[in-house]
């Protein structure tokens, strides 16, 4: 079996049960490609006379409980973004993405993932995953839950 992603390659070689099996190859055959995991409108421009650090501290502002980042790189941002709104079970659903400078005056958002989370997101907002994000695993998910996020964090004030 050739499996594109590492944790289902792990547990196939591991020859777990098969009960366990088939809940796993169906987790991760519904892993929607790299290329649904990019936001659709990329490139995103840039404020005139911003760069990605400036439009960063600008987005720290505005979502000063809501957002989570780190700089991996130098023109490279690792977000997570706890949405305003509330899941029917009160949880928090939440973003996150890569954002990249590129092309001088604008962005692009890859590898968007989503999670619901505590009902605190104080709870959650601390730290980032461990071992990364998945997401979406369909595409209803990503039009539902993963882009209204990613565009409520995109959002001006």
């Amino acid at each position: 079996m050739n499996v594109k992603y590492p944790i289902c390659n792990f547990f196939w070689t591991k020859k777990i049960g098969f009960l366990s099996f088939v809940f796993l190859v169906l987790q991760c055959v519904s892993l929607l490609p790299p290329e649904r995991r990019m936001y659709p409108k990329n490139p995103v421009p840039l404020p005139k006379g911003m760069n990605i650090h400036d439009w960063m501290d600008t987005k720290k502002k505005q979502f000063p409980e809501n957002l989570k980042s780190h700089t991996p790189y130098g023109v490279v941002y690792k977000i997570m973004y706890f949405r305003k709104q509330k899941t029917s079970f009160g949880s928090y659903i939440s973003c996150s993405a890569y954002i990249r400078q590129i092309q001088g005056n604008s962005i692009e958002l890859i590898e968007l993932g989503s999670l619901v989370n505590y009902s605190d997101y104080h709870k959650s907002v601390s730290r980032f995953n461990k071992g990364g994000d998945i997401g979406p695993m369909s595409e209803t998910e990503r039009t539902e839950i993963l882009l209204p996020c990613i565009e409520e964090f995109l959002s001006q004030t």
